[in-house]
């Protein structure tokens, strides 16, 4: 129960504002439910219903797949009428107002009847989905929006309700397609007594389920990744490394982007997985300490422990796909590396690269230089050229300027020399001291010792 609780014109009013505020979406599909419901005689009946008021009757068990519950416009009052149909508590519909990807409740009330939920959002591979909820295989509660990524994010809410007559439902909102997989087969094997003695093994097919399609992304972005290494090693070899090193680098933050959405579903699905087992395991102790009249009462012990078991395996399986993610992290971590020490040789390499362009460009006016000083002096009028009509010949005489380009031309360029050498000798010893003050202390402690030692020893007594 909560202690704070809410007349109907609050109870979900987080959630209606928030489906208010959103955009307007033209769904491709109408909305609808899936439902099976197992009769009181163990009947079978699976029906597609558009609205809520036809779910009536009181079913055995009742597993309904509905739209994913995220706030919309359009689907408001479907949803808000779904919730009153179901008796959910605020708190699950005030969860998804505020885009809260994990958590798990559970409410007990009178005559054993209880309610009990969980979230968990988790990427997605758009390839290899059976399952449509419109024409165009994605959930109608994203239709007409922007297209997402190649691993878009998935949330998926389950709530479960067990009454004292052994009536259990069990919702499904926006379930992918390893949890239909796996609800599907528990209806395919009509192994339902189990679930009148403990409801909550539904919420362990549903983990399951959940299992797969974690896991199912996690081998896909090892594949994945295991091309951008083999593409990246190909270019290494190669050489052609300047059109691809820097793409490298950016694929590789997406796949730690995915990475890091992949763990933190894993870190979700681990506690969800561990909050079941320790409410399994109260409620064997209890089992075990109290007595009933009622027929499953016998055999509720023994669900309970199996139910124990398979969270337990459940738990390792997780927390395999943990692990082959913290390694998938690892590679990446290796791959950026390389990819940076490839861009900084190639950067280096040009950087060794511009002075030898700047040494060839140097030789090449090293040679043209004498040459242009000569043109440049004769071209002047520094010299006077007068030819002799009678011989033909030409008669070269020096201007006084020409003298006086020597006078002060030498002692300039002298003078510039100097300069440049002075320039060049501050220079290196302010380098010398900046380095001086930059060695840790223990260096210049040691520096300094050793100088006042050099300046105290005398050089005319040899040590004994």
């Amino acid at each position: 129960m909560s202690w704070t609780k809410r007349s109907q014109e609050v109870l979900y009013r987080d959630f209606t504002e928030k489906a208010a505020a959103e955009a307007p979406v033209t769904a491709a599909k109408p909305w609808s439910l899936e439902v099976c419901d197992i009769s009181q005689d163990g009947q079978l009946h699976e029906y597609v219903q558009n609205t809520v008021r036809r779910l009536s009757g009181n079913p055995r068990l009742r597993i309904v797949f509905a739209p994913s519950d995220t706030p919309r416009r359009e689907t408001k009052g479907l949803m808000v009428e779904l919730f009153h149909k179901f008796g959910m508590p605020h708190d699950f519909t005030a969860e998804r107002a505020r885009s809260t990807t994990h958590s798990l409740s559970r409410r007990s009330g009178g005559d054993n009847s209880f309610s009990s939920w969980f979230r968990f959002s988790c990427i997605s591979s758009l390839l290899g989905e059976t399952y449509d909820e419109s024409p165009e295989g994605k959930d109608d509660a994203t239709a007409g929006a922007p297209p997402p990524d190649k691993y878009p994010t998935k949330e998926t809410a389950f709530f479960l309700q067990a009454s004292k007559e052994a009536n259990v439902t069990l919702l499904c909102f926006g379930a992918g397609p390893g949890v239909r997989r796996r609800i599907k087969d528990l209806i395919r094997s009509r192994e339902w007594d189990d679930i009148g003695v403990n409801p909550e093994i539904l919420f362990d097919v549903t983990l399951e389920g959940l299992h797969e399609e974690v896991d199912d992304v996690a081998w896909r972005l090892e594949e994945e990744f295991a091309l951008l290494e083999q593409s990246l090693i190909r270019s290494t070899d190669s050489g052609g490394l300047s059109s691809s090193l820097r793409g490298t680098i950016s694929e590789a933050y997406a796949f730690t982007r995915q990475k890091t959405e992949l763990s933190r579903a894993l870190e979700s699905a681990l506690m969800i997985t561990e909050g079941l087992i320790m409410s399994t395991s109260a409620k064997i102790s209890s089992v075990f300490a109290s007595s009933s009249n009622n027929a499953n009462s016998h055999r509720q012990p023994l669900v309970d422990i199996q139910l124990k078991e398979c969270l337990e395996y459940r738990r390792t399986l997780f927390r395999s796909t943990q692990l082959r993610v913290s390694a998938l992290q690892k590679r990446i971590e290796a791959v950026t590396a390389l990819a940076s020490d490839l861009i900084s040789q190639q950067q280096s390499a040009a950087v060794i690269q511009g002075p030898v362009s700047m040494k060839l460009i140097a030789a090449s006016i090293l040679i043209f230089l004498p040459t242009i000083t000569v043109a440049t002096i004769a071209g002047s009028r520094l010299l006077l050229s007068e030819q002799r009509d009678e011989e033909g010949s030409w008669d070269v005489s020096a201007t006084p300027l020409f003298y006086l380009l020597w006078y002060i031309s030498i002692p300039l360029t002298l003078a510039v020399v100097f300069l440049s050498f002075c320039w060049l000798w501050w220079r290196q010893g302010r380098s010398q001291k900046k380095a001086v003050v930059s060695s840790p202390w223990y260096r210049r402690m040691i520096l300094r010792r050793a100088k006042g030692n050099k300046e105290h020893q005398d050089p005319g007594v040899s040590p004994v």
